[in-house]
């Protein structure tokens, strides 16, 4: 089983887009009025949208030409810097929205939307996340430990911890802490090294992993260790909140 896991942890990476953000308020699963007043701008500059308030792969893909025409990255993600150049003005930001990036909190729903999400081989990995696979791998099969934070056993946050600490990377203890760090990226825009977020038995973030790429990860779960596992179907597709870029 570990040599499977091993064997399909190093050829099995796969990855997405390069999208680098700051506060990806607008993408792929997005909804609401604020998103219909997104594609009525996107009309207005000419690009074919539904002014539906749905923020689908149509959308997504306006948003990304765009960017083109305005010389910004074509993530085709809204954060801020879109925001501002296609709607003329800053991107709101509510308290409760604040206090929520603060706390670790969702308003969104959980799970993947088979209909958006698209998996992509990856090109080559760099040096840096090539070493944080090379170290994560060694420890597939390091049993479950509530409070674990050494090869000895591990908490799912004390592994994600470990493992980038090794490489000179430093991140917070606590899965919810961690989802606080980095740069939010969609499901659309992930890469092997990404940090992936899942609700498990409470509100919030309570479990973190290291992303492989084609939907899989990687994480000390409390009933296989540390094991790779698919987002693409069953309890963590169901559970998926969302991911950071820290690399």
């Amino acid at each position: 089983m570990k040599k499977k896991l091993y064997i399909l942890l190093l050829t099995g990476i796969l990855a997405l887009g390069t999208a680098d953000i700051s506060m990806a308020d607008y993408m792929i699963g997005s909804q609401g009025s604020e998103v219909k007043s997104l594609q009525k701008r996107l009309k207005v500059y000419g690009f074919k949208v539904k002014t539906d308030g749905k923020y689908n792969k149509a959308t997504s893909n306006a948003v990304k030409k765009f960017q083109k025409r305005k010389h910004l990255d074509a993530d085709g993600i809204v954060g801020p810097v879109t925001y501002k150049a296609l709607m003329g003005k800053a991107m709101p930001e509510g308290k409760k929205a604040d206090k929520n990036r603060r706390t670790g909190k969702i308003n969104s729903r959980m799970g993947i939307n088979d209909a958006l999400v698209e998996w992509h081989k990856a090109g080559k990995l760099s040096d840096k996340v090539r070493a944080i696979m090379t170290e994560a791998q060694k420890y597939v099969g390091v049993p479950y430990q509530f409070g674990g934070t050494t090869p000895r056993g591990f908490d799912c946050s004390g592994f994600i911890q470990y493992v980038f600490n090794r490489k000179g990377i430093l991140l917070p203890r606590a899965a919810d802490e961690q989802y606080l760090s980095g740069r939010k990226v969609s499901v659309n825009s992930l890469e092997p090294g990404d940090l992936v977020f899942f609700q498990t038995y409470d509100q919030g973030i309570s479990h973190s992993g290291l992303y492989l790429g084609d939907g899989y990860f990687i994480s000390a779960t409390s009933s296989r260790g540390v094991a790779v596992a698919t987002m693409k179907n069953g309890y963590w597709h169901d559970r998926y909140i969302g991911a950071n870029r820290v690399l």
